[in-house]
């Protein structure tokens, strides 16, 4: 419900009426300014016109209280709460020496990585893996076998990956192995590490 509710006149969001089983406020989406809490004992559209006359004649924000701080430390912050956590330091008017510590932790857990960050994979192994699957789309062919289509890939010759094992040390693991197969081969499939592996002469 946000019919005939002004944009926030802090970020120019939309505010949205927000209520449960006992009472109400009107938050702004973007920057979370609220209203004080309403009780909706007269019903939900009582609070919602008591509400939204505060709201819509609002001249400056409401000061932050310490249990927003206290229950904002707690969790875990990203670039995106950047807004909200500067909203809230805009509107303390009072109690700097208790509150700057928790303003600082808020400030120290923004600057710090954002987890999802940390567990993307990195841009070069992306880059690697999309190489080997274009060495292996081009060597791929659709076959008819009984009347079926079949992925057919031309094999590709693992002598070189398996010297290269030999010299920087093995490992027991497939996709490593295939992964090293693809990374001595050009984009035809022939052997590109001329220093590890020699072809055959031939008689």
């Amino acid at each position: 419900m946000s019919d005939g509710l002004l944009s926030c006149a802090h970020c120019d969001s939309q505010p949205r009426f927000i209520a449960n089983r006992f009472e109400a406020v009107i938050v702004c989406t973007g920057c979370g300014m609220s209203t004080p809490p309403q009780s909706l004992d007269a019903g939900r559209d009582q609070a919602f016109a008591i509400l939204s006359g505060i709201w819509n004649t609002r001249v400056r924000p409401r000061p932050t209280e310490q249990h927003e701080l206290a229950a904002i430390v707690r969790k875990e912050l990203s670039s995106s709460d950047l807004g909200m956590v500067l909203a809230l330091i805009a509107r303390n008017e009072d109690n700097w020496d208790i509150r700057g510590p928790l303003f600082a932790a808020m400030a120290e857990k923004l600057l710090q990585p954002e987890p999802l960050l940390q567990e993307l994979v990195p841009a070069e192994s992306l880059l690697k893996d999309a190489s080997r699957y274009r060495k292996l789309m081009r060597r791929a062919k659709v076959i008819q076998i009984d009347g079926r289509p079949w992925i057919h890939i031309e094999p590709i010759d693992a002598l070189p990956a398996t010297i290269s094992e030999e010299l920087f040390g093995g490992t027991i693991v497939l996709e490593e192995f295939l992964a090293r197969i693809l990374d001595c081969t050009d984009e035809n499939g022939s052997p590109i590490a001329p220093a590890l592996w020699k072809p055959p002469s031939r008689p």
